[in-house]
């Protein structure tokens, strides 16, 4: 009997066929796992968060940046907070549908009622306007990423949307040319589903946390560092989290500003990985360590995962060229 495949919800039929990628995905557990195209710029973008205070130019323009990745964001003023951890929910939604979808359109429809289910939200109005909200911050967006190394490519000041719009309760969003292009070259990812249902008000860094964790499993899935990553790694990719220096500058609280939330939100994903703390050789900590475990203990320290139910990858077999004789 043929097995029908499902959609990114888990429940619904999935729309034609994923594009073949360098990586064969082959045992995917579908309620826990989508998949995504992504790239660095894109996972780049989803770690970015407008400042509470960020000020737009005379024209009304801001400009933010991480790395070799710049947002430009039009308009600023009308757009509420600009980019949010919703902005990137429902962009890591509408990709999901698109790359689930084969990439043959650039036109995505997603219904409002599929993904309130996705993210176990139940209040139809607040999560249209929310989506209306974020449509608007999207449709003023332009990036611009100077690649960092022959696999990926370089764009300048392109828009990911050309137009959207909700009808009939359904999202409608349209890809533009340039980035559509650029995305059917992008690999794909397994996609966690729990970072639709993260309560980001409870846990602000856990969808950071969990996307970085993802992208850092699948760049090395058959390295031996594919479960481990240090913990400088995971403060520098969330921009809910205080630096060192901003607190000690003013109460001091590391532990109860830095340290205690990042474990609280790393606990929160325990229904996808397990961690804890190691040493970069692996070893876990003394005893003396635990008795004083400090700031700069911790900052120092790698993190040890465990995935549950990860997809199993497989490499692309490439064939051999046959030599003439």
């Amino acid at each position: 009997m043929t097995s029908v495949k499902k959609g990114i919800d888990g429940k619904s039929n999935a729309i034609g066929e994923i594009l073949t990628t360098d990586l064969k995905i082959s045992s995917a557990v579908r309620n826990k796992f989508g998949i995504m195209r992504q790239s660095s710029a894109t996972n780049k973008l989803a770690m970015m968060k407008t400042a509470v205070h960020a000020q737009a130019d005379s024209e009304d323009i801001l400009e933010v940046e991480n790395g070799n990745l710049k947002v430009t964001l039009e308009n600023f003023s009308t757009l509420g907070n600009g980019l949010k951890t919703t902005t990137h929910r429902l962009v890591d939604a509408i990709m999901l549908r698109a790359t689930e979808s084969g990439l043959k359109e650039r036109v995505v429809y997603l219904s409002i009622e599929e993904y309130m289910n996705m993210c176990g939200l139940k209040n139809l109005r607040e999560m249209r306007k929310q989506v209306n909200a974020e449509l608007r911050t999207l449709e003023n967006m332009h990036i611009t990423f100077n690649k960092s190394s022959n696999r990926e490519q370089s764009f300048d000041d392109i828009k990911i949307c050309e137009n959207t719009d909700i009808k009939n309760n359904y999202i409608i969003f349209t890809f533009s040319n340039e980035f559509f292009r650029v995305m059917k070259s992008m690999p794909v990812m397994p996609y966690p589903m729990k970072l639709f249902n993260i309560n980001n008000k409870r846990n602000p860094n856990s969808y950071y946390f969990l996307k970085k964790l993802a992208e850092h499993k699948k760049m090395n899935y058959f390295k031996k560092n594919s479960d481990t990553i240090s913990v400088k790694t995971l403060l520098e990719c969330t921009p809910e989290l205080p630096t060192y220096d901003e607190v000690i500058s003013g109460d001091r609280a590391i532990a109860r500003r830095i340290i205690e939330p990042f474990e609280r939100d790393l606990n929160e994903l325990e229904d996808v990985l397990k961690w804890e703390y190691c040493h970069s050789n692996g070893t876990p900590l003394t005893d003396d360590e635990i008795d004083n475990f400090n700031y700069h203990i911790f900052y120092n320290l790698m993190l040890r995962i465990k995935w549950i139910d990860y997809p199993e990858l497989q490499k692309k077999t490439k064939s051999k060229k046959k030599v003439g004789v």
